[in-house]
């Protein structure tokens, strides 16, 4: 723990994810758990202990009178404790089966952070984006992504637990305390996103979905305390020390690795450790960042050819179709097979993307040659022929796309399955061909 680590902490609130980025290089996810720990008590005191005393008082002592069926008066008095609990606005009592502002509760933050919410969010976004063996994953991504909760859920909760000792919690309304409650966990949860983009490279949509599914594996808090024991907590640690090792050793080493490329831009010929460093920036959507290591990588070697290949493909995903093509032009007068000729198919994407089927299809029909069981490939020869009105020959390459996509190796389908889906839809679209 340094304090590059706090810079970062606060940078969270101007640069979200820039910050993240630099968290997963430089962070220390033993700082964002002393972090939590310290807004957990802020929390407590500004927030949390108000709306416990408002909504989740402690139990009351109830008398109850037994009577005899065949007598008038009371035979015997039981007493028996039962939680008042009051109905959270829009919610009810729904609520308290995921919600719960006891101290025990605010201040095992970093547990249920740790041992809930962190693997549930992990094996959701693997689920959706099927990105490999969840073993593998976990081992490489849990390091960053603990790292990045840690540090978000302290960051969003600060300023919110700061207004609420402000206030003065005691004198305060309950229903404001609620709302700077809710508040928090609506930051935390857009900067869980911010996290989610940048350490596993998933789309908008995704990182949407798992957040929001994400905070169910609250209902197992109650399970965390069974491992408060400590004959729970000795066998835990002689059983998996090991393993929880390698989670994080598996972190530090992905941190060196970075500080080995940044150690590597230092020499004036190193045009691969630019390369490098753009893919980390393009895998984590920071384009800018990578369209720099990409240009540099180009100024050391012209004939870099990766680096035009990745320039132009960020050009197109920006709509600068011209410098796209210009970058593929350069690749294709280094390395005609690049990408085991996938520039053909991105050249051919190129002319789609701008409306210019006429040149894409020459691009595409020698990719298709190439590589016959691309579902992308097939699926933009297909729409370029549909829109040149060659129906016949766009539903034989919609509907090859369709087959190679079911035909590929299950690990890869996830990604593919949108080419499907797109041609399905353009199929739909057809005229259904005349009986033969």
């Amino acid at each position: 723990m340094n304090p590059e680590n706090l810079k970062l902490f606060f940078r969270l609130y101007l640069h979200p994810a820039k910050a993240m980025s630099e968290i997963i290089d430089r962070g220390s996810w033993l700082f964002g758990a002393l972090a939590v720990v310290v807004v957990s008590v802020g929390l407590e005191f500004g927030i949390a202990g108000s709306l416990y005393r408002a909504y989740q008082s402690p139990p009351v002592t109830m008398h109850l009178r037994v009577y005899h069926p065949t007598q008038q008066s009371p035979v015997s008095v039981e007493e028996e404790e039962l939680p008042v609990r009051a109905p959270l606005p829009l919610v009810g009592q729904y609520a308290w089966y995921a919600v719960s502002f006891s101290t025990l509760s605010v201040l095992g933050s970093v547990l249920v952070l740790g041992l809930l919410y962190a693997p549930f969010a992990l094996f959701l976004i693997n689920l959706m984006e099927d990105l490999g063996s969840f073993s593998v994953i976990l081992h490489r991504d849990f390091g960053p992504l603990l790292t990045c909760t840690l540090m978000s859920w302290a960051a969003a909760h600060l300023p919110f637990a700061l207004a609420g000792v402000a206030i003065d919690a005691s004198q305060s309304s309950p229903l404001l305390m609620l709302a700077l409650w809710a508040l928090a966990k609506l930051y935390f949860a857009g900067l869980m996103v911010v996290a989610l983009r940048t350490v596993f490279g998933a789309s908008l949509g995704t990182s949407l979905a798992t957040v929001s599914l994400a905070w169910t594996c609250v209902i197992f808090e109650s399970v965390l305390g069974w491992l408060a024991s400590p004959f729970i907590l000795f066998l835990g640690y002689y059983y998996f020390r090991d393993s929880v090792g390698e989670l994080f050793s598996g972190f530090s080493t992905r941190q060196s690795f970075r500080r080995y490329l940044e150690a590597a831009t230092v020499n004036p010929r190193d045009s691969e450790a630019h390369c490098q460093l753009g893919l980390i920036h393009m895998q984590r959507h920071q384009y800018s960042e990578a369209i720099k290591s990409f240009q540099r990588a180009v100024e050391i070697d012209p004939r870099e050819a990766d680096a035009h290949f990745q320039l132009g493909r960020i050009a197109c995903m920006q709509g600068r179709f011209d410098e796209a093509l210009a970058h593929y032009q350069t690749v294709l007068e280094i390395d005609k097979q690049h990408s085991q000729n996938e520039i053909w198919r991105e050249i051919g994407d190129a002319y789609v993307a701008s409306g210019r089927y006429n040149d894409a299809l020459p691009a595409l029909e020698h990719y298709v040659e190439q590589r016959s069981y691309d579902p992308e490939g097939l699926y933009l020869l297909g729409l370029t022929l549909l829109k040149m009105g060659k129906t016949e020959k766009a539903r034989e390459m919609l509907e090859r796309c369709v087959e190679a996509e079911k035909t590929n190796p299950y690990s890869r389908r996830t990604h593919l399955r949108r080419w499907r889906k797109q041609a399905e839809k353009q199929l739909r679209s057809l005229p259904v061909p005349p009986a033969s």
